[in-house]
This record gives structure tokens, C-alpha cells and sequence, in this order.
């Protein structure tokens, strides 16, 4: 009885790392207003791709870049030197893949930035004017951010509560086992 537990544990370990490990996307080196491909290990097109805030990855995106159906995206960084993002791409199945954290780097053609354009707070060197935009003030009561791997699925919502997307990839593993389990008993 115990060697089956185990081996229906290892097994479903198993399976979960791989329904997870070969969704990836990369982490570029993005500089204001230029030019930076992104690309991502293939799955279920189309893919729903996102510039989130690194500080606060599931809050609003910075910029949505949209439905994607290729493996790569050349993307005109819109957004202010220092910014601190982290890119988001979801498939049709609802897997979902995260980069690293990219901060934006600095150059001289400012062209593409607006007075819309997502910036990080920032502080003048006399520390007497504090700017924070619209987009990165943050409410006084405490969220929850949820981060890792044990915490994908869960998603903050507007009463801050916590809610749980389904994980179609995993249901389906997750039954064929049960399955297996009571055929095993």
C-alpha cells in the first residue's frame, strides 16, 4: 500500500513539473524607446501578452501588447528609464509563464514617452518634491500579492479577498490520477 502511495505521488510530482517547466518566457534587456524581442517556449497559441509592475505583479498592467500568435514579439519599449516590469504571457489553456524582473534602461531618445507614459516614483536629490503617478499610487489598506510558484492560480480581488483560477492542465492530470489511485486500492 505505501509503495503504491509513492509511486502515485512521484508520479503526480512528476507530472506537474512537466504540465509547468516547458512554459517559459524569456527576460530582455529593455531600453527606453528602442526596440527588444521577446520571445517564449511554444504551447497553446494565441498567447495574451503583458508588461506588468515588478512591485506589484498582479495589479494593472503597464502595457498590454496584445494577442500574439507566433513564439516572439518585437516590442518598441514604451516605457521610462528605471521602470521596474516583469512580462506576463498567458495561452488559450491558461498556463501561464512570467520573466524575471527587467528594469528599464536609460537613453537619450525620450520620443516615445507620452504624459500617460507608466513611470517609477521617484524622489528629487533635495528630498523636498515627491512625485508619484497615477498609475503607481497605491491604496492605504494592505493587499496581498501573491508570488511564486506556490502561489500561482491565486489572484487578489477587488474586495481583497483571494480567489483561485482553475488550473485546466492540472484538473486534468490531477483526475487521470484519482483514477489511477482507485484502481490501485
Amino acid at each position: 500500500m505505501f509503495a503504491t502511495l509513492f509511486s502515485v505521488t512521484l508520479f503526480v510530482a512528476l507530472a506537474i513539473q512537466g504540465v509547468f517547466a516547458d512554459f517559459t518566457i524569456d527576460t530582455p534587456s529593455p531600453i527606453q524607446c528602442t526596440g527588444v524581442q521577446i520571445t517564449w517556449t511554444a504551447s497553446s497559441p494565441p498567447y495574451n501578452l503583458l508588461v506588468v509592475p515588478a512591485d506589484d505583479p498582479c495589479g494593472e498592467a503597464l502595457v498590454d501588447l496584445g494577442q500574439q500568435t507566433g513564439l516572439s514579439y518585437q516590442w518598441n519599449v514604451a516605457l521610462a528609464a528605471g521602470t521596474a516590469a516583469v512580462l506576463f504571457i498567458e495561452d488559450s489553456q491558461g498556463n501561464e509563464a512570467w520573466s524575471g524582473t527587467m528594469t528599464v534602461g536609460a537613453s537619450s531618445d525620450s520620443s516615445c514617452l507620452t504624459s500617460t507614459t507608466p513611470t517609477t516614483s521617484s524622489v528629487s536629490t533635495t528630498g523636498t518634491v515627491l512625485t508619484i503617478p497615477p498609475t503607481a499610487a497605491k491604496p492605504t489598506t494592505p493587499t496581498f500579492s501573491p508570488a511564486g510558484a506556490a502561489n500561482a492560480g491565486l489572484t487578489p480581488s477587488s474586495s481583497g479577498a483571494l480567489s483561485i483560477r482553475p488550473l485546466s492542465a492540472l484538473t486534468s492530470v490531477g483526475s487521470g490520477l484519482l483514477a489511477l489511485f482507485a484502481l490501485a486500492l
